[in-house]
């Protein structure tokens, strides 16, 4: 079977991130090759240094987003999924058998090879309002099983020109929940959150979730500020942002979940952003 990892880059704004996937799939000793669908944002400069650095890209068009959802977007301080749509193109990329999808802000600790045996669309359940799912589960986009076919970008654009009044921010991900309605009925496709743990909430999950630091495989960084924003002396600041964020949704929904992830404390994840941080060390002038 031809298998594959799969990223996408539609701003320069994740390049080190995506080197940093890379980076990571080298040294977990994935057997699969890494692509990276490009969009028109991406020069030739860039596509070049991904190509230099052994990295193979699939140049597609940039998806049209109707201006009410990048609006919505930006006004919710989701601006940054304006551009996660581009990401719905990896769903036709019938060159391959099956493909593992990851976005460029997570950081893979452990091989995850075995995911390729996964059903289609198989990923987590997402976690709304706080660190536990809230039932009935969505699936999450950050980390997908996929075994492309054609038409399915069609299906996908249709729902983006009607779900704006559906959302306050709209991202990738509500499309692929709008269509794959019956995901949270079918637990078989449900992995584990290990594979793909929001690391706002990591010494939560460590603390309340029976999992220890070793026990996961990929780290995702969701919010809109990402590591690679901060320096290595600077992992104390990068830390008060996402204590702010959580306690901004405690003051809003006022959960026990969020309040005891308020209350881990934060031993575990400036373990992980000084891990990642210095893996990207070399990588830190890339988009200068």
């Amino acid at each position: 079977m031809n298998r594959a990892y799969v990223g996408v880059l539609s701003t320069p704004d994740y390049l080190i991130g995506i080197l940093g996937v890379a980076e990571c799939l080298e040294k977990v000793n994935s057997k699969y090759p890494f692509y990276v669908v490009i969009t028109d944002q991406i020069s030739t400069d860039i596509e070049k240094l991904l190509n230099d650095k052994g990295i193979k890209t699939i140049r597609k068009k940039t998806i049209e987003i109707p201006e009410v959802i990048k609006m919505k977007n930006l006004k919710g301080d989701f601006s940054h999924w304006t551009y996660t749509f581009d990401k719905l193109s990896i769903f036709e990329l019938t060159q391959f058998d099956k493909i593992v999808y990851l976005d460029a802000d997570i950081y893979i600790r452990k091989n995850i090879d075995c995911l390729f045996e996964w059903q289609h669309m198989s990923t987590t359940p997402n976690r709304k309002y706080g660190p536990n799912i809230t039932p009935p589960p969505e699936l999450v986009s950050g980390l997908l099983i996929i075994e492309p076919q054609k038409e399915l970008l069609d299906k996908f654009i249709d729902i983006l020109s009607r779900i704006s009044s559906k959302k306050e921010s709209i991202g990738d991900q509500d499309i692929l929940q709008e269509y794959y309605s019956d995901w949270k009925n079918k637990p078989e496709l449900h992995l584990d959150l290990k594979y793909n743990a929001f690391f706002s909430y990591l010494d939560y999950y460590i603390k309340h979730c029976n999992y220890s630091l070793d026990d996961i495989y990929v780290f995702h960084f969701i919010l809109s500020k990402k590591p690679w924003k901060f320096s290595l002396d600077m992992v104390d600041d990068y830390i008060k942002y996402l204590n702010d964020r959580i306690e901004l949704l405690y003051s809003k929904y006022h959960s026990k979940d969020l309040l005891d992830c308020i209350n881990s404390g934060n031993e575990n994840r400036k373990i992980i952003v000084t891990e990642y941080l210095k893996m990207l060390e070399k990588y830190k002038n890339v988009n200068k």
